[in-house]
């Protein structure tokens, strides 16, 4: 069958398995999600059989996370966690908890610096807000450099908010 995915891509697919459980119920459009991914993901037979076994028996959700080591597939399983908590018309406290835990999570272990480093910005018009005679952010005089200090401001004081709640 192949070689499957890649380590962090299975556990992105573990930890999504384990989230189906996090409310003690695993409804029947959250066992046709993972049945579908099994259908659908070319996983090895080895990787297969394990995501079988997570969907019959809950993981440990955080340690499942703490091994996506891509960001990638941690953007992909944010992606794809919201669609499944939300699949069966009950975004519950126990799912809504353990998802605010992965997001903090995934903020204290991300190289935001990394990622701003690697984003390619691409303006088009309509892209920025009400703006409808196509002029950009750079054409207003708005230099690349001011733009990532911007950023930088931003992801400065999300950070410090996160240092002060964890303090408090």
């Amino acid at each position: 069958m192949g070689n499957g995915v890649s380590e962090s891509e299975l556990y992105m697919w573990r930890t999504l398995f384990a989230v189906a459980h996090a409310d003690h119920v695993v409804t029947d459009e959250e066992v046709r999600f993972m049945a579908t991914a099994l259908a659908d993901i070319q996983f090895s037979d080895e990787q297969r059989d394990q995501l079988h076994e997570d969907a019959k028996n809950p993981q440990d959700i955080e340690r499942m996370f703490r091994k996506i080591t891509e960001q990638k597939d941690q953007a992909a399983f944010f992606k794809f966690a919201h669609e499944l908590v939300h699949i069966d018309g009950d975004y519950g406290a126990e799912e809504q908890e353990i998802m605010l835990r992965l997001k903090e999570l995934h903020v204290k272990t991300t190289d935001v610096d990394s990622l701003i480093g690697s984003v390619t910005l691409s303006l088009d018009d309509g892209d920025i807000g009400s703006e409808t005679d196509g002029a950009s952010a750079f054409s207003r005089g708005v230099s690349p450099k001011s733009f990532q200090d911007r950023i930088y401001s931003f992801r400065n004081a999300f950070v410090q908010k996160l240092d002060d709640k964890k303090s408090s």
